[in-house]
């Protein structure tokens, strides 16, 4: 056996479980044996503790597939399979239902791989398997011919090895279609990653000769948005936040000024404009953020873009948003354009880290505002 077959049996097996639809219905179905064994118990004259054991399990079940709706945890479905296995391994011994009292263990154990997978499945059904030989051949039933027969004894071992090894086969091509799924799932999202690289990259092109056009109105504003990119990227990396968020983070300072295309000189240029200027001024984020989305470029680039005029204590403009609520690449935009613009200004790292400081909890994000004033202490 090859390498590549190895590796191709080792991921098959060790998948983790991709149908919570096939372990609701497997639950289902062993609630439903129990339940059918109601009957039974009357039919067979069965003693008060079967009744207490059918209980048991049907409400063990129940709540099994409440919390499993809420939330998923591989040991509570250990847990609860190690349950059931106690239930139906004593009904196996005691012989409550006389000889269908095998049954409910062997469809358990069937259910149990398809619930479970192949790996914890296993696990289970291993302990099963040597309760069974444990109470056949081991002497935990003292006649299991008495209660189940003489060939029933000889041969339900390999009876239940038969089946379980069909469950084990069907598993296992439902475990290779999982691989197999993600695998095509993987190789698309790779595609599609990069087509819209492709995309964001002939975006950028763009959004650059914007710029260099801008620029003749506005000076310097090309070199603002690529001071103030690099500031968030290098904001976002000592934040902890992932390369992906930070490459956005890089995209969205570049970009944070675009939506000045087409806004009057008047409005761009001078410092003292009228409360209707401003007015028509602070849709500049609205429309960098439409830019950028029209262009294809990362989603989360135009939010950021969109939320970086946020303040911190819901101040702020489009939205008033507040706190937390602000997207964090926004607020690291925030102070990064602050921190370039007051440089430009002439003014030194220690005067915008004060003014900084000063803002901290009213415009910026206090936790923003000292990874800056780290930023800046650096460099002094």
């Amino acid at each position: 056996m090859n390498k590549d077959t190895l590796e191709r049996l080792h991921e098959t097996v060790h998948v983790p479980h991709g149908d919570p639809q096939l372990v609701l219905y497997t639950k289902l179905v062993v609630g439903l044996l129990w339940l059918v064994h109601l009957p039974l118990g009357f039919l067979y004259g069965a003693p008060l503790p079967f009744y207490l054991l059918l209980g048991g399990m049907m409400l063990l079940d129940g709540v099994n597939l409440f919390l499993s709706r809420r939330s998923a945890s591989r040991a509570r479905e250990l847990g609860a399979a190690l349950a059931f296995l106690a239930g139906s391994a004593l009904l196996f011994q005691k012989a409550y239902v006389g000889y269908f009292s095998w049954f409910f263990l062997l469809i358990f154990s069937f259910s149990c791989t398809f619930a479970l997978g192949l790996v914890d499945g296993t696990f289970i059904n291993l302990l099963s398997f040597l309760w069974v030989m444990a109470c056949l051949r081991g002497g935990l039933i003292p006649d299991p011919a008495a209660l189940y027969g003489e060939s029933f004894v000889r041969r339900f071992p390999f009876l239940y090895i038969c089946i379980l090894g069909v469950a084990y086969i069907i598993m296992f091509s439902i475990q290779r279609y999982w691989v197999d799924k993600a695998k095509r799932h993987l190789l698309l999202q790779q595609r599609i990653d990069a087509e819209k690289g492709k995309l964001s990259e002939m975006s950028l092109k763009v959004i650059t000769a914007m710029y260099s056009a801008l620029s003749s109105k506005i000076p310097e504003i090309d070199l603002h948005c690529q001071q103030t990119a690099e500031l968030t990227q290098e904001m976002a990396r000592r934040m902890g936040l992932d390369e992906a968020a930070c490459r956005d983070g890089y995209y969205a300072g570049l970009l944070h000024e675009v939506g000045t295309v087409g806004l009057p000189d008047d409005v761009v240029l001078q410092r003292n404009i009228t409360e209707e200027q401003y007015q028509l001024y602070k849709t500049y984020v609205e429309r960098g953020c439409r830019i950028i989305q029209e262009l294809q470029i990362v989603d989360r680039v135009a939010e950021t873009v969109r939320y970086h005029r946020e303040n911190y204590d819901g101040t702020g403009y489009l939205e008033g948003l507040q706190g937390e609520a602000i997207p964090l690449l926004s607020r690291i935009l925030a102070v990064a354009d602050f921190t370039d613009r007051h440089r430009r200004r002439g003014e030194t790292d220690a005067q915008i880290a004060a003014a900084l400081r000063e803002c901290a909890g009213h415009a910026f994000d206090p936790q923003c505002v000292e990874v800056m004033c780290g930023m800046l202490t650096e460099r002094t």
